[in-house]
């Protein structure tokens, strides 16, 4: 009898048989694409006391289809002042889950800083640039609205660049994620209040 050689592609299910009858053996290769939770990322509004806010959350799956997603929060929620985190999950017609999360800050006055600034906190903390060069980065961003502290005015007189040290030890605990976004500011609206 002819050995005859069997070759089966299965793409939808990306396993791919290659050899002879006898000696079949498969080669797994995902191509599988996750489900995919979409928001608005994370929202900033301006309030003195807790109060409602309008979010969207869709979800659709590896072929693109719209598929139910809930979150331990709604529309209707009221929010706190501070920070909240809104925790979502979408399941796939297959079981797979999928999940994500997105922060509410509710406030009358929001810290808003860029994520890069810890890169060159980082170096600052590091000895690796000057007092007198992160102070002028710390300007230019308050001058170009990137960075926005609140009730902060962009000093004139730069003065000597004199860091204390314990602003120095809360740059680097911000840096490793110890202390928040608002508590670093403190230390940014000191500096920039002294010049």
């Amino acid at each position: 009898m002819q050995n005859k050689t069997l070759i089966v592609f299965a793409v939808s299910s990306a396993v791919f048989f290659v050899g002879n009858v006898s000696d079949v053996f498969a080669v797994e290769q995902s191509t599988m694409i996750n489900s995919k939770i979409i928001t608005n990322g994370d929202l900033y509004v301006k309030s003195k006391t807790p109060i409602q806010v309008p979010f969207s959350v869709t979800a659709i799956d590896e072929f693109n289809n719209p598929i139910p997603v809930e979150c331990d929060k709604t529309s209707k929620t009221i929010f706190q002042t501070g920070k909240t985190t809104v925790r979502c999950m979408a399941v796939d017609s297959f079981g797979s889950e999928t999940r994500d999360s997105f922060v509410i800050t509710v406030g009358y006055e929001i810290v808003q800083i860029p994520n890069w600034l810890k890169q060159i906190t980082q170096f600052w903390t590091s000895d690796n640039i000057s007092n007198a060069q992160y102070f002028q980065t710390l300007n230019f961003l308050l001058d170009e609205q990137i960075l926005h502290v609140p009730y902060t005015k962009t000093p004139k007189n730069n003065g000597g660049h004199e860091i204390p040290i314990w602003i120095k030890i809360n740059a680097e605990k911000w840096t490793k994620g110890d202390l928040s976004d608002d508590e670093f500011s403190i230390g940014i609206q000191w500096m920039l209040d002294q010049k």
